[in-house]
């Protein structure tokens, strides 16, 4: 291993990766000028913060205990999968400790390196990033271990609240551990509260932490890190991540295009490969979904957690579908799971914790899709649990608990803006209930299970608030008049937050929720619904042509593909999709066009530059476009599928036809046939 008291060498970088300033929400944004240490739990790319717990603190000189005492400027970042280094400063301002961390699954390494005046190492307990953080506990287990707890919630300022359980286990005896209270360190060997736990060490020798983390126990904590950690060392640990993540970074191969978009290409997938993550511990031990969010052990299948649904059913979950299966199988049984054991499916889950701050039912179009593209769990075990699930699933769409403004949806066919105080979003709603529905009906059928008539009623509520003056979906009052007056463009009302949503919309104006209806039999219901197609054709490139399309959030993510359901009209997508690309991503500090939204963006961005677009949720369709690259290689399970483009990253951008395997296509292909590996060729003009 070396001589340990050297300073380690920097590794050589296997994949380098950009970050993006979007990240607040995990404790990462762009341009602040301190480091207040590094949280061993995250969540990537939300809108609010929450866990970053425990926080892990490294200074030299003076212990200082209080949050502006032990922030550090810092310099020479390095980040790449598996890896993050970088140097803070001491008082004085110079560059002393070198800080770098890497993980396991459920653990981490830390390492440290102090110069001079020896080294600090603080376990905050107090300040997660979370806003319902502060409630903590630290034990001191002997001069090189701590233990201990801390307790996040409150993500979107919702109801939920988690305990991170954590051991952290330095490779040699401290000169002096301790623990912290209100900003006070002492030799204390246990404090509870506003707490944290010290250790010291002299300069000159690097230091190594091992970290493990639960959400179950101290005790699982401390078996994770054994199970994952024994008895290796930082760089050990290093190198299996890296190896880990270029395995599965390489399961999608890009040629051609510049170093830039490639760079871009492999940051959006890794962005979008992080969640759902693990969340049982190494024995199988994980919480339930729920309100009594018990202990249950399954040591056969791991649980997830980090379910972004109203996001990711659009984006994430069908790239997994259709180049990471196995994934998807494994978080669609965690869907599955927490379904039955909450007696309802979860909306947006963390932690075991129902946090919905969105609107929909959107499990349903995630399990439907799954079904659609044979990524639900096919053991007997997992068709026992869809089997449970399905019902419970049905039964909660018929619950105004869990369907808030239901009952109206139900009776009126939408939900009316009078109720805009406890929905958010009443058009934007019954728009989601709508597609929920469509998915149910087509989750059960996948089941070979009966299918309640009313669901595909439903599925057509749209309709009930097709405006017919301006053909755009218009809120409603209860008497059946729509609201007037009536501001399309409208971006506020909805909520107080900036950009929340016009009236009865959700964080986005009636034109970003122009076209969505995607399952109205492939839209030509709609384009009937709303003047025909030509002139719903007309309508949708004006959309684009007045730019009024906004890829920073989800609603109107796949409008670009929706040209290539009208015959002879998939040709404008092209140039909107490549223009895009271009515009809002790219391989710099800001290169996303917003919050990822646990990987939703950079999925976006994946699916694009393939040249495949899922538009159709709850299918097995993808709409094609224009590859960004002259050829990507996708290791399937069942066969290699390789996609070509003639031309690719030129300005000829407009899909002129496309084959598989010499099978011509038009623009669109369903997933079964891409599934069974093949050459996909892309003619570009």
């Amino acid at each position: 291993m070396g001589d340990d008291r050297a300073e380690p060498a920097e590794p050589a970088r296997p994949h380098d990766l950009t970050t993006s300033p979007t990240l607040s929400g995990a404790g990462y944004v762009d341009g602040d000028p301190t480091i207040h240490g590094f949280g061993m739990t995250h969540l990537s790319g939300v809108g609010c913060p929450e866990l970053g717990a425990p926080v892990i603190a490294a200074t030299s000189g003076a212990l200082s205990t209080d949050f502006e005492g032990y922030g550090a400027r810092f310099s020479d970042e390095r980040a790449w999968a598996g890896y993050y280094g970088v140097e803070l400063a001491d008082a004085r301002g110079a560059a002393n400790v070198r800080a770098e961390l890497t993980a396991a699954r459920r653990a981490a390494v830390v390492r440290l390196f102090s110069r001079r005046d020896g080294l600090n190492v603080i376990v905050d307990a107090a300040r997660p990033l979370a806003w319902g953080g502060g409630a903590g506990r630290v034990r001191v287990v002997s001069r090189r271990e701590l233990e201990g707890e801390v307790q996040t919630g409150a993500f979107c300022a919702q109801r939920n609240r988690q305990t991170v359980y954590f051991v952290v286990r330095a490779d040699a005896d401290s000169d002096g551990a301790g623990t912290i209270r209100d900003d006070v360190a002492s030799a204390e060997a246990e404090a509870s509260g506003w707490v944290g736990g010290w250790l010291k060490f002299p300069s000159g020798r690097a230091v190594e932490l091992a970290v493990g983390v639960s959400y179950v126990s101290v005790d699982g904590a401390r078996a994770n890190l054994e199970a994952e950690l024994a008895g290796r060392r930082f760089d050990d640990v290093r190198r299996a991540a890296e190896e880990e993540w270029e395995a599965t970074l390489g399961r999608v191969r890009v040629d051609g295009g510049t170093d830039a978009e490639r760079r871009t290409f492999y940051t959006a997938l890794y962005h979008a490969l992080l969640h759902p993550s693990v969340a049982s511990d190494a024995d199988g031990s994980y919480r339930t979904f729920g309100g009594e969010r018990a202990v249950a052990v399954d040591a056969a299948h791991e649980r997830h957690h980090v379910f972004s649904l109203w996001d990711t059913y659009r984006t994430v979950h069908p790239l997994l579908a259709l180049a990471y299966p196995t994934e998807q199988r494994a978080f669609a049984r965690s869907l599955l799971a927490m379904t039955v054991e909450a007696g309802a499916p979860p909306m947006w889950e963390l932690a075991g914790s129902e946090v919905q701050m969105m609107v929909g039912d959107p499990a349903a179009i995630v399990l439907a899709d799954s079904a659609a593209k044979g990524a639900l769990p096919d053991d007997a075990d997992g068709r026992a649990l869809a089997a449970q699930a399905f019902p419970l699933m049905v039964a909660a769409a018929s619950d105004d608990a869990h369907r808030p403004g239901g009952a109206s949806y139900r009776t009126l066919g939408y939900v009316p803006i009078e109720e805009s105080d406890r929905v958010w979003g009443p058009v934007s709603t019954t728009l989601e209930y709508a597609l929920a529905d469509f998915a149910l009906g087509r989750l059960g059928a996948s089941l070979g299970v009966a299918v309640d008539p009313a669901l595909a009623t439903r599925a057509g509520s749209w309709r009930a608030l097709v405006d017919p003056e301006t053909a755009l979906f218009r809120p409603r009052r209860r008497d059946g008049s729509f609201v007037a007056p009536f501001d399309p463009d409208a971006l506020e009302g909805s909520r107080t937050q900036p950009r929340g949503g016009g009236p009865g919309f959700v964080e986005g104006t009636a034109w970003h929720y122009a076209f969505f209806a995607p399952h109205a039999h492939a839209l030509a219901e709609h384009a009937a619904a709303t003047g025909g197609l030509a002139a719903w054709v007309a309508r949708l490139q004006a959309f684009f042509d007045n730019r009024k399309f906004a890829v920073w959030n989800e609603p109107d993510l796949a409008f670009p593909w929706h040209f290539t359901h009208v015959e002879g009209e998939g040709w404008r997508s092209g140039p909107i999709v490549s223009a895009t690309r271009a515009a809002a991503f790219t391989d710099g500090r800001d290169g996303l066009p917003g919050n990822d939204d646990a990987g939703t963006m950079s999925a976006w961005y994946v699916l694009a530059a393939l040249g495949l677009f899922p538009d159709v949720p709850g299918t097995d369709e993808y709409a094609i476009g224009p590859p960004l690259f002259d050829r990507a290689t996708l290791a399937l399970d069942r066969g290699t599928l390789v996609i070509e483009a003639s031309r690719a990253g030129t300005d000829r951008v407009t899909v002129a036809g496309a084959t598989l395997d010499g099978r011509s296509l038009g623009q669109r292909v369903r997933h079964a046939d891409l599934a069974r590996g093949g050459t996909l060729r892309v003619d570009l003009r």
